[in-house]
């Protein structure tokens, strides 16, 4: 299996912290770039073949700064998301253009390079996407992805509805029967369980069929083509989309673990402190950096 690494986002709501004079991807969490994260959580899952989806104008500070990624213990190559004549943008369109690199029949993980999950409770944090691979293979679904249960108001994220949810050896996860981006409060509402919101965490695992779906995804009127309604659309088509949660269950109720988009000025304050009061350094070498 093979990882994807999203870094070529435009990074508006963080601007007023990196001045957009380097991609958010390398925002540092205490003396740790932002970025090593997914790329340590997709090690420890086993993945270590990896591709990053870099922006024109950003490309050469995280090509400097990772290079082939032998010193993280992982191999590294790069695609270059340069916009077509139709300018498209999104998920959705950075994930299009590593089609060439997957291989037919081959599964992979996709990760959002400003997205961090943690679960503090284990023995190594940041072993997280063990999860997502078991349910993406115990529900041989196209899609898999990771959601974050939260009570916080969702309407600026992905959110999910499910089916059902099961449990297998700690692990929450299950069928969805809808999804949408950016719902407004009511629909999100229609969609809680257990009391909470299921927010999607910018992690997933895909069949290479996704890609079709894709391909056909309407762009929304930013120009945007949204992963979420492209998994929308599979879905409607009648297959399997399915979402794991981040989460501990004890008896009927639900424990987030954490997770942080650092795209947002706030969420990363906040993941600078716990991850430096945590001393995650330890487990993340800041060599060559």
């Amino acid at each position: 299996m093979k990882g994807v690494i999203l870094a070529a986002g435009e990074g508006t709501r963080i601007r007023r912290v990196t001045y957009g004079a380097f991609p958010k991807e390398l925002l540092p969490i205490g003396n740790v770039p932002t970025i090593r994260f997914p790329i340590e959580a997709l090690r420890l899952a086993g993945i270590s073949d990896i591709c990053i989806v870099i922006a024109p104008q950003t490309k050469h500070g995280i090509i400097d700064g990772l290079q082939s990624g032998e010193k993280f213990g992982v191999n590294i190559c790069y695609v270059v998301q340069e916009r077509d004549e139709k300018g498209l943008t999104g998920l959705g369109q950075a994930i299009l253009s590593t089609r060439g690199w997957i291989r037919r029949n081959e599964d992979f993980v996709v990760a959002c390079g400003d997205s961090i999950l943690c679960n503090f409770s284990s023995s190594n944090p940041l072993d997280c996407l063990k999860p997502l691979l078991k349910a993406h293979s115990l529900m041989d679904a196209i899609a898999t992805v990771v959601v974050y249960p939260t009570t916080l108001n969702p309407t600026r994220f992905g959110v999910v509805k499910f089916q059902r949810l099961y449990e297998n050896d700690g692990i929450l996860y299950g069928e969805l029967e809808r999804l949408v981006e950016k719902p407004s409060l009511e629909v999100a509402e229609a969609y809680k369980v257990n009391g909470y919101y299921h927010i999607i965490a910018g992690y997933y695992a895909f069949k290479p069929r996704i890609f079709s779906y894709i391909q056909k995804t309407k762009p929304s009127v930013k120009n945007e083509v949204q992963i979420t309604d492209a998994m929308a659309s599979a879905l409607e088509c009648g297959e399997k989309v399915c979402a794991v949660v981040h989460g501990k269950n004890k008896g009927n109720d639900i424990f987030p673990c954490d997770y942080w988009d650092v795209g947002i000025p706030e969420e990363y304050k906040e993941a600078n402190r716990r991850l430096s009061e945590a001393n995650l350094e330890r487990l993340i070498s800041s060599e060559g950096y």
